[in-house]
């Protein structure tokens, strides 16, 4: 029972956890009435089509010993026979399509609960687990209640399924969320135990989890017997066998008042409570008092709902992100220059390629290294944040400074797995370091550090992802064998070969730890550091005194525009949560 109830052990770790929203007074009130306000809706619609409801747990609870919610709590949880799951959801979007959206089991794609979530647009409700999520708006529970056999053999088999089942879910959980409970973990040597054990089981499942979700699934689902004597809560508080009720008495409802409201618990309420909570009309201590601790909470009328981007408004953004970052150098005297992608647009086009949507920036090392001490202190703006492999933030030798106002979804999210914990919009920083004056020497170097890169792909590679079956079978050894080497171990290896080499002192400078161009990025040291400007977008930016020679290396006639078919992007989509004028204020 301890390895299925990790998360409690967890509780007192994530109430110390720092950087996280815990909510005010004011805030929980808020919540209540928009959650109040979704779950009278639905009520409602219950009410409309003779669909049976009653408050579930927390909330049947604050229904009987409070009047309304439990001072401390603000959610509210319904139960519901599965029989009518379908015909609620559909009443729900036919008759709030911009006020609600739901995620279901096996309704919403990728979705890994066995329980109704019915969330407020345009809102946020982020919680600590749920960092990952784009869809986190204020939210109503809805628990499915199941059937299950009259036969004791049966009913026992049935629940030892269902358990067993969302036992390997939560481990899978476990794994594909290892780095949130690591740190969550951190201090507690038991939760750390249990952790370990549960994500060696949850790997087992990682290359197919929607079929064990859906197995699980069909499997809580698989008593079609609607007169049963029995039925469950298989997820609810206590699971299966702890939610385990005579249908005869559980499933008839008396109205008790909530919020001033009249709705509906079971008859049963002191029995059910009495399962669930034990002395359930006692106040628990106040160190047991379960509060919501947050990343974002945005309330009705203080969200703008993100934007879809087009390619020109994506570039309106990185350009002031660019401007941003340029006026921090400045201020602080460090040293960069454009390189790459972005050097040729502006060489070329005065601006981005028309099909470009990021920018490339390079910067001395020791410029470079000053900038990520600087920035631990003062953040170049309010939504701009770095994040690179020296920190440990990205996944990657080099550093991006990314917009926290936006999100992106990028075609290689389904193959890599990404450090940061949301994906936004961002313009790269690389390191530029000395290189070999010997040209042999040099090629070796980059012949290293390619392979170093391709080990960092591994290591970032997702288990059962790839372009074939053939693909995945074969690159599942190298991906296990690079993930027990770790890509951090990889970025601080290179980092250390890469300063072997002295900018300011070596005779050819250059991109090394993500010099993808290898040898073309390599250019005398002298001629690098004659800055000069170039227009980009209508503004001066610094680039090396040998932008020419620098991109004929790895261009070659960079003047003419590449065929159709080689002129690629990242193949991304950006939403953004402000008005694009006022991008980078």
């Amino acid at each position: 029972m301890a390895v299925l109830q990790t998360n409690e052990l967890l509780k007192e770790n994530l109430s110390r956890k720092t950087g996280l929203h815990r909510l005010t007074d004011e805030e929980t009130e808020a919540i209540k009435n928009v959650v109040l306000e979704a779950a009278l809706d639905v009520i409602a619609l219950c009410d409309e089509n003779g669909i049976p409801y009653m408050l579930g747990g927390g909330s049947a609870l604050g229904a009987v010993r409070h009047g309304g919610f439990i001072p401390w709590d603000d959610d509210i949880d319904l139960n519901i026979p599965r029989k009518y799951i379908t015909q609620l959801i559909h009443a729900i979007e036919n008759r709030y399509p911009d006020k609600y959206y739901i995620e279901a089991p096996l309704y919403t794609e990728g979705y890994l609960s066995s329980f109704i979530q019915v969330h407020r647009r345009n809102t946020v409700f982020q919680e600590y687990m749920n960092q990952k999520k784009e869809n986190c708006g204020i939210k109503l529970d809805i628990f499915i209640i199941e059937n299950t056999y009259n036969n004791a053999v049966y009913r026992a088999w049935h629940g030892i399924g269902v358990q067993a089942g969302l036992f390997f879910l939560s481990c899978y959980r476990m794994y594909a969320w290892r780095d949130e409970f690591k740190k969550l973990a951190e201090g507690n040597r038991k939760a750390s135990v249990i952790m370990f054990v549960k994500r060696c089981i949850g790997v087992l499942f990682a290359c197919n989890p929607m079929g064990l979700y859906r197995s699980v699934q069909k499997k809580m689902a698989q008593c079609t017997d609607e007169k049963s004597e029995y039925i469950t809560i298989p997820s609810g508080r206590n699971h299966f066998f702890g939610e385990l009720y005579q249908r005869e008495t559980f499933m008839q409802t008396q109205k008790v008042e909530f919020e001033g409201h009249m709705l509906c618990v079971t008859s049963d309420y002191k029995n059910y409570l009495t399962r669930l909570y034990g002395d359930y009309m006692e106040i628990p201590p106040e160190e047991k008092r379960e509060h919501h601790v947050l990343y974002d909470l945005k309330l009705p009328g203080e969200y703008v709902a993100p934007k879809l981007l087009d390619k020109q408004q994506i570039q309106q953004v990185l350009t002031g992100m660019l401007d941003d970052f340029v006026a921090y150098c400045q201020r602080h005297g460090l040293r960069y220059y454009l390189v790459g992608g972005t050097l040729l647009g502006a060489v070329r086009h005065q601006g981005f390629i028309p099909w470009d949507d990021d920018i490339d920036v390079g910067m001395p090392r020791k410029d470079y290294e000053r900038f990520l001490e600087l920035v631990n202190q003062e953040p170049v703006s309010e939504h701009l944040q770095a994040i690179s492999g020296e920190k440990g933030t990205l996944s990657n030798p080099y550093c991006e400074l990314i917009h926290t106002g936006t999100h992106l979804e990028r075609n290689s999210s389904q193959y890599i797995r990404e450090k940061c914990q949301v994906l936004h919009l961002f313009l790269d920083i690389f390191p530029q370091d000395g290189w070999p004056e010997d040209e042999k020497e040099a090629a070796r170097l980059f012949r290293k550090m390619k392979k170093m890169r391709y080990m960092i792909q591994n290591a970032r590679a997702k288990i059962g992802k790839g372009t074939s079956p053939g693909h995945i079978i074969a690159k599942m050894p190298i991906v296990l064998l690079m993930r027990c080497v770790g890509y951090q171990r990889i970025i601080d290896k290179m980092d250390r070969i890469a300063r072997r080499y002295d900018y300011d002192r070596s005779k050819y400078v250059g991109a090394i730890t993500y010099g993808i161009y290898g040898v073309g990025e390599r250019c005398l040291h002298d001629e690098v550091v004659a800055f000069t400007n170039v227009t980009f977008e209508g503004k001066q930016y610094c680039a090396p005194g040998c932008y020419d020679r620098y991109l004929r290396q790895i261009f070659g006639d960079y003047m003419v525009l590449p065929p159709a078919e080689k002129r690629v992007d990242h193949k991304m989509k950006v939403w953004a949560e402000f008005e694009i004028g006022r991008a980078h204020v």
